[in-house]
């Protein structure tokens, strides 16, 4: 069985959690979130991964990434003001994404459109 989905090099994926709750819109159930902590290598000089990625599933074909939720390096591409380094999703349907380097929590909601 070869790989269903292909992640950039250096982003250093910590966790990933599939998504089976309704909160957020349908596309996104069966889906996984991808919690990248940033670049392992300080020689590479661009702010790589400090970001969540979604890869949607249709069985067992998935699509593209998409960018679901970055900006955590805050300009800082040495080491990140944020590091996303895990992923839970809540009852009530909500991500939680974990900070590894200033030890916050996120919540995630859907509020509709």
């Amino acid at each position: 069985i070869g790989p269903v989905a292909a992640i950039q090099s250096h982003w250093v994926p910590n966790d990933v959690v599939f998504y089976s709750c309704s909160q957020f819109p349908a596309r996104y159930r069966g889906g996984a979130f991808i919690a990248f902590h940033g670049k392992g290598n300080p020689a590479i000089e661009a702010a790589r991964g400090y970001r969540v990625e979604f890869v949607p599933f249709r069985g067992a074909n998935a699509g593209p990434s998409e960018g679901f939720a970055n900006g955590f390096a805050q300009g800082n591409a040495n080491a990140g003001k944020y590091r996303p380094g895990g992923l839970a999703v809540g009852p009530d349907g909500s991500l939680y994404i974990a900070d590894s380097q200033a030890g916050r929590i996120w919540r995630v909601v859907y509020k509709g459109e």
